[in-house]
């Protein structure tokens, strides 16, 4: 299992509303088999106070993410592919993934910076989804019906 923690910088969370920190630390799960091939990316969304490195720790008597999906792979679940889990965590418990003048634009930071960042940096195919638990589910089918793409 390979995860890398990056320390993102970004420009549209500088001056956030909230006075939270731009500096982001976004895990990127890389499959068994990288960097022989291309992956396609899962963009994996928290939960209402959660953000992206509680889903590399293992919680009692359960998988940690990383962990679940070299199973799923392992057992051909599924394929492979590059997981990236945003920190949109803000000091009031979450952002819902949106633009809010009150917390800050969230939306822009996964989809204008995270996505770009991703793949200019990793080994993908350009094909990509959004998934997420609880609040992280609302902002996967936001993000989703706002960019298709």
């Amino acid at each position: 299992m390979t995860v890398e923690i990056v320390e993102f910088e970004s420009r549209v969370l500088r001056d956030n509303p909230l006075g939270d920190p731009h500096v982001r630390r976004t895990p990127v799960y890389l499959p068994p088999s990288y960097p022989k091939g291309r992956y396609p990316v899962y963009y994996m969304l928290t939960g209402f106070t959660g953000f992206g490195e509680m889903m590399i720790q293992r919680a009692a008597w359960s998988e940690s993410l990383p962990e679940r999906l070299d199973r799923l792979i392992r057992e051909k679940e599924m394929g492979e592919a590059i997981v990236v889990m945003p920190d949109c965590f803000t000091r009031l418990g979450g952002s819902q993934y949106l633009n809010s003048s009150a917390t800050g634009r969230y939306e822009d930071h996964v989809v204008r910076e995270l996505v770009p960042y991703v793949d200019s940096r990793y080994r993908t195919t350009g094909r990509r989804a959004v998934m997420g638990k609880s609040s992280g589910g609302y902002g996967a089918m936001v993000l989703g019906m706002r960019h298709p793409d």
